[in-house]
């Protein structure tokens, strides 16, 4: 592992880090979210239910993690990938923004299956 890397990042976007964590503890103490989406206009985001997913899956409940939005698995890969890449072992591959845009619009196309039964 990487040590040295890791620890430059981390000083490196210490200052986002720390708004990242401000943001999310006083997003949810004022309004039981921590969604823009959902605070500024009271409706679901295209991630809507990736957290939820997130903790579910690495409590091994694969049935309610895909429930709470299926895309999670791929993102789950793609940081996982992304972390070795990173910190561990160079991977021959550069197609990381390439992977991480093919989920993103794959995100944005369930989230437009999802939101039109919601609508209607």
């Amino acid at each position: 592992m990487n040590i040295a890397l890791l620890k430059k990042d981390l000083y490196q976007f210490r200052f986002a880090i720390i708004a990242i964590f401000l943001y999310f503890i006083f997003t949810q103490l004022l309004f039981g979210t921590v969604c823009p989406f959902r605070i500024l206009f009271n409706f679901p985001c295209p991630s809507c239910g990736l957290t939820h997913a997130s903790i579910a899956l690495l409590c091994g409940n694969f049935i309610q993690a895909f429930q709470y939005n299926i895309t999670v698995v791929f993102w789950w890969i793609l940081i996982i990938l992304f972390i070795i890449d990173r910190y561990f072992y160079k991977l021959k591959f550069k197609v990381f923004p390439t992977l991480f845009i093919i989920v993103g619009i794959l995100t944005l196309l369930l989230y437009v299956i999802r939101i039109s039964s919601y609508i209607v």
